[in-house]
């Protein structure tokens, strides 16, 4: 009888934890070099979940993280606060370094959104890339496929595929422009090996 009651409240348990949404959502499925979450250092198959800081210090290092759903994101030489994180919606503010993603066409109801000290960038389900440049102190955006809604305060802008957009503190307008072959070609290959995996 113990037995069976010990049973049943280990189900209950599980389908309650499930149910307030505690199963993780996405985990870190590639390092190259050494990542960080919180100050401890973590290998593949690390969870990720709301209020964690990642951080990959070493240049040319970084991290690939898979979603539940299929979306994938990268991380190199990057700082990332997870500020929200649900099967409906994925907030993540990059404090320094680069984000790479390949977001499958969300759901009625899903948000992707990535934040940077200069702007927020929403995603309607698209292959992009964000980088803080620290020296220019700007955000840069290059989109792959996809559309992404660029914002800051009262200011926002659609960016299209083979288009990029600098985003500084004070940026007057924000002007959405054609990426260089360069810069889309780099974009794009990053995520084509996030495809991959």
């Amino acid at each position: 009888m113990k037995v069976v009651f010990s049973l049943i409240c280990t189900m209950l348990f599980a389908f309650n934890v499930h149910a307030a949404g505690f199963l993780p959502n996405a985990k870190i499925v590639k390092i190259h070099g050494n990542a960080f979450i919180n100050g401890d250092e973590v290998n593949e198959g690390a969870e990720i979940a709301k209020g964690m800081e990642i951080k990959i210090p070493k240049k040319g290092d970084y991290i690939v993280v898979k979603y539940q759903n299929g979306h994938k994101v990268r991380f190199t030489e990057a700082t990332v606060k997870v500020e929200d994180l649900t099967e409906k919606v994925s907030l993540l503010s990059l404090i320094k370094g680069q984000v790479h993603t390949f977001v499958q066409k969300l759901t009625p109801g899903e948000t992707f959104v990535v934040k940077t000290k200069y702007a927020s960038f929403a995603v309607r389900g698209t292959k992009f890339g964000i980088t803080i440049d620290e020296k220019k102190k700007k955000s840069y955006l290059c989109v792959c496929d996809g559309v992404v809604t660029a914002t800051q305060g009262k200011k926002s802008a659609d960016v299209h595929p083979n288009q990029d957009l600098w985003v500084g503190e004070n940026t007057p307008k924000l002007d959405v422009n054609d990426s260089s072959p360069q810069m889309f070609n780099m974009t794009n290959a990053i995520i084509k090996e996030l495809e991959t995996l």
